[in-house]
C-alpha cells in the first residue's frame, strides 16, 4: 500500500495483488506496462509469477524486491529476465529509477 501511494503520488496508475496468482490475473485482464512483484509473496512467489508472466507477456517489464536477496534468487531473476532485483530496504529514487529504466527498455 505504500508503494501504490508513493507511486500514484508520482503520477503513475497502480494495481495492487495480494499475491502472485492474483498478479497474473491483473496483468492477463488489464493494461499494463510493467509489474513489480515481491520474491516472497504467497501462494505464488515472485520467482514463479515472473515465469508465468515471461510465458504470457515476454516483452513485459519487471522488477522484483525482496527483503531476502541471495545470489540464487538474483541469478534466476536475472535468467527470468526481470530488468532489476531490488534489495529492501531501498529507496524511493532506487526505485524511480529502475522503473523508468524499465519503462524506456
Amino acid at each position: 500500500m505504500t508503494l501504490d501511494e508513493v507511486l500514484s503520488r508520482r503520477g503513475f496508475r497502480t494495481c495492487q495483488a495480494s499475491d502472485g496468482l492474483e498478479a497474473i490475473e491483473a496483468i492477463e485482464c488489464g493494461n499494463i506496462h510493467l509489474a513489480l512483484f515481491d520474491i516472497h509473496m504467497p501462494r505464488l512467489d515472485g520467482l514463479g509469477t515472473l515465469e508465468r508472466v515471461r510465458q504470457a507477456l515476454p516483452q513485459l517489464p519487471c522488477i522484483l524486491m525482496s527483503a531476502k536477496l541471495d545470489d540464487c534468487i538474483r541469478a534466476r531473476a536475472h535468467q527470468l529476465g526481470a530488468q532489476a532485483v531490488l534489495p529492501k530496504p531501498f529507496s524511493i529514487s532506487d526505485l524511480i529509477e529502475s522503473i523508468s529504466r524499465a519503462l524506456v527498455r
